[in-house]
């Protein structure tokens, strides 16, 4: 393995395990959140007949302060589905099966949930790409946690895996990215913010999960850092 650099923005208990493997091989890996978080007091809520949980992260905050709702759970993506039944010990009823691509998911998601009630607990950063689809009287936002920039310098790489916008807007705040470089955009709203940047992304994840992107990193990138 040649000693060609990658940067993800997260942390190294969440790369998944080709960037590891690339690391054991001599790669030199950057593994760094550029964000954090903060939670924010909430109110109680009424009662609903689903919970919508966009990342393990809301989760997370929300259960801090509440109990386990009587409800439906669903959630955005197969890895928020199993660090729900992980942590949580939480099944969900609905998953959206590609959650790099939120704006069909939501489609599907306003699809399943009919007309029952739907608590969106979130970010204060929100994109609410799924609660913008349902009916005001049928949904509570309940905002939980903010992001916070976290920005570092980071030495030049040949490719870069940006893990949400938040991340990227920090990024820009303190570095430049080499004219060389490659980005890998973890789905379409972190793309969207790289291409806000006026950076071409070199392919963008569709199911937003590290399986698939070890299964990219050793289809298309390590065979080129090989070469």
């Amino acid at each position: 393995m040649t000693s060609k650099t990658i940067f993800i923005s997260r942390s190294r208990d969440q790369i998944g395990s080709a960037l590891r493997q690339f690391e054991a091989n001599g790669g030199v890996l950057y593994a760094q959140s550029l964000i954090t978080f903060e939670g924010i007091k909430m109110d109680e809520v009424s009662s609903c007949e689903v919970v919508f949980f966009s990342s393990i992260r809301a989760a997370s905050f929300f259960f801090q302060s509440h109990a386990k709702p009587n409800a439906l759970f669903a959630c955005a993506g197969g890895e928020t589905a199993r660090k729900l039944a992980n942590q949580f010990q939480i099944a969900c009823a609905f998953i959206a099966d590609e959650a790099g691509n939120p704006t069909q998911a939501a489609v599907e998601f306003k699809d399943w949930l009919k007309d029952r009630t739907v608590l969106f607990p979130m970010s204060e950063q929100s994109l609410r790409t799924y609660s913008s689809l349902i009916p005001w009287q049928q949904k509570t936002e309940l905002v939980v946690y903010r992001t916070l920039p976290k920005p570092v310098v980071i030495p030049p790489c040949d490719y870069y895996v940006f893990s949400s916008p938040s991340n990227v807007h920090a990024f820009f705040e303190v570095n430049v990215l080499p004219i060389h470089a490659r980005c890998i955009a973890w789905g379409q709203s972190t793309e969207a913010a790289l291409r806000g940047h006026q950076i071409p992304v070199l392919y963008c994840l569709k199911d937003g999960s590290t399986l698939e992107l070890d299964a990219y990193l050793q289809a298309h990138v390590f065979i080129t850092l090989d070469q």
